[in-house]
């Protein structure tokens, strides 16, 4: 009996240590918060000869993020690395600071995020340089840090893409409202400077209000809704993130306006194309996210590797879509 006991026991034993030995990257999420474990520092690199980045996302759920991430993935792949993904489903530029510390603690060899805010975000990309860890910005630029490399658009020159799309479509006659994305936000500042550039010159043209939607879809709504009840003169809506041209979709096809509001907005997610192909929004103004992840990847094993960089400003460009090209700008 006493024998069948010691060989149960020694089972369960040697069952424990096999799980324990077969564990690896999990993703855990938690308030709102996504994060993918993956060896730190040194010790990725001794045991599988890879460097450990990681990707500070601003907001992990939303369709253009998910679709930087992607890229970083696929740069971490093509380049026999690992990426860890920190992020929230809200913008807050004081946790994705504190996600960037969280980076640094940790040891990493990289960081890639965007300068949601370069005022609020810069000191901590300086403590990640000071610190020995090279930061690749994508998207949004923070110029003064002490940040290695950018890539993404240059937001003033997709902003003045999407005013000229404006004069357009509305024959340069418009009283237009505008849904940004944060209040201050740079990424957003240097688009709508472009669209003012754009139409400035247009006697027809005028912008009436711009409000902040945080990119939330509810929130977008009913500043759509807010907008066109207090100007019943508005005849079209300009969202310069990837979410108010979508709400400015629902809304005027609730309000059976299709036609006679006409839009122009960002980013190519599948609401937006699908709202193209129907005619409710005139045209996108669409980045190259996935090229935006995987380069930084790139550049930041480069970096690692102590290889100079060619460049450190890459314009990622960008591409207006309409109805002609919907089905097609992926390819061309």
């Amino acid at each position: 009996m006493i024998k069948k006991i010691m060989s149960l026991c020694l089972v369960t034993v040697l069952l424990a240590l096999a799980a324990v030995g077969c564990g690896g990257k999990t993703e855990t999420v938690d308030s709102g918060v996504q994060q993918k474990e993956a060896p730190q520092g040194n010790e990725a690199q001794e045991e599988k000869g890879e460097y450990n980045f990681t990707f500070v996302s601003p907001l992990v759920n939303h369709e253009y993020w998910m679709a930087v991430e992607e890229g970083v993935q696929q740069g971490a792949k093509e380049n026999g690395v690992n990426v860890n993904v920190l992020g929230d489903t809200k913008v807050d530029v004081d946790v994705m600071v504190k996600y960037i510390d969280t980076a640094i603690a940790s040891k990493v060899d990289g960081i890639v995020t965007m300068a949601l805010s370069p005022a609020a975000i810069g000191p901590a990309i300086d403590r990640a340089a000071d610190a020995g860890i090279p930061v690749v910005l994508v998207d949004t630029d923070a110029p003064d840090s002490k940040r290695e490399a950018y890539v993404g658009t240059s937001n003033y020159d997709a902003g003045y893409e999407a005013g000229t799309a404006m004069i357009n479509v509305t024959g340069g006659k418009a009283k237009i409202g505008i849904i940004r994305g944060t209040e201050g936000q740079e990424t957003d500042n240097d688009r709508i400077k472009g669209f003012q550039d754009a139409i400035k010159d247009q006697a027809d043209m005028e912008i009436l209000t711009t409000e902040a939607c945080n990119s939330d879809m509810l929130t977008a709504t009913q500043k759509a809704q807010d907008m066109l009840k207090a100007y019943p003169e508005m005849n079209a809506i300009f969202g310069s993130e990837g979410t108010g041209a979508v709400a400015a979709g629902k809304v005027i096809t609730e309000q059976n306006r299709v036609g006679e509001i006409r839009v122009i907005g960002f980013d190519d997610t599948a609401e937006c194309l699908d709202y193209i192909r129907d005619g409710v929004v005139d045209g996108t103004v669409v980045q190259k996210p996935n090229y935006m992840g995987a380069k930084a990847i790139e550049m930041l094993t480069q970096l690692n590797r102590g290889e100079a960089l060619e460049e450190t400003l890459i314009n990622s460009g960008v591409t207006l879509v309409t109805k002609d090209n919907v089905e097609s700008y992926k390819t061309e």
